[in-house]
This record gives structure tokens, sequence and C-alpha cells, in this order.
């Protein structure tokens, strides 16, 4: 228990010790993590082209699409449909591929994890898995690479037809 004594008149001795400890750690800990937008990490620590600005500077890897959009038109329900998007690093530096990643689990990416040189080309092959899907589909493919921009959407589309 705590002990409280309080002289007369004297409201600052309600405040014991250990109150005042709590409230110590709690302004340090609001003033620790309040650091007023100072997180980001430098351009050059995460390797991206950009500046502040948004204008690429230097050279750059660019990653090119023959197409960003593929309509598969008609699909049976519980068929496994398979489109390969093409595309070519436009830019003058190496471009590599960190993540690629489907809006839906009923679609799978599979992508190149080698560097891909400027003026090679490549491919990101998409697989949509209609098992349990009835109408219209839409669905994005989000490719992170260290090109300018740094991330590109690609898409599928299609209806699933039932029985």
């Amino acid at each position: 228990r705590r002990r409280h004594t309080r002289l007369q008149g004297d409201w600052s001795s309600d405040v014991c010790s250990s109150d005042l400890y709590s409230l110590a750690v709690i302004v340090l800990i609001f003033v620790a993590c309040n650091n007023h937008g100072n997180d980001r990490l430098p351009g050059s620590f995460v390797n991206n082209p950009a500046t502040e600005n948004g204008k690429p500077t230097g050279n750059y890897p660019v990653i090119t699409f023959d197409s960003t959009m593929f309509d598969f038109g008609n699909v049976q329900e519980g068929q496994k449909v398979t489109h390969i998007f093409k595309f070519k690093n436009s830019g003058t530096s190496n471009l590599v591929i960190t993540d690629v990643r489907a809006s839906c689990g009923c679609t799978s990416p599979k992508w190149p994890k080698e560097i891909i040189r400027p003026g090679n080309e490549n491919e990101i092959e998409v697989q949509f898995n209609s098992e349990g899907k009835k109408g219209n589909f839409n669905k994005g493919i989000t490719v992170y690479s260290n090109s300018y921009p740094n991330q590109t959407t690609i898409r599928i589309k299609g209806f699933v037809v039932t029985e």
C-alpha cells in the first residue's frame, strides 16, 4: 500500500513517488515515439533511383511490359488458366524483381529471381484458379522491383462460366 501524507493546505504531497515515476515513464515513451517523420531511410540505402521530387536521376532500370492486361474471356469453373506477361529492362542498369504479389489467393505468379540486364527480356507467369468462382473476375498483380517506378501492376480478367 502507498501511504499518502497530506499537510494542511499542501495538495502536492498527494502525489506519490511511484505516481511521479509512472508519469515520467509515460512522458519518456511519448517523446521517444514522436520522432516527427525522421524514420525515413536515405534513398541510397533503399537503392531506388527516384529522388524526393519523384524524378529519376542517373542510370536506372525500367521495366516495360508488352501488355499490362490480359483477358481470358470465358473460363469454365474449376479450370486453371495461365498467361505469360513478357517484359523488357528498357533502362540503363540491372533490373531486380524483389517480389510479385497477387490481390487474391486464387492467382499465383512466378517471376525471375535472377538479374535482368539492360536490354534483356524475361517473363512473369500468372495462373488463375477458377475453382469455386463464378462471374466476372479482375485481378491485380503488383510487381515490385528496383526500377522506376518501383511498383507496376499487371492485370488479368475474364468471366467464370458455371454449368
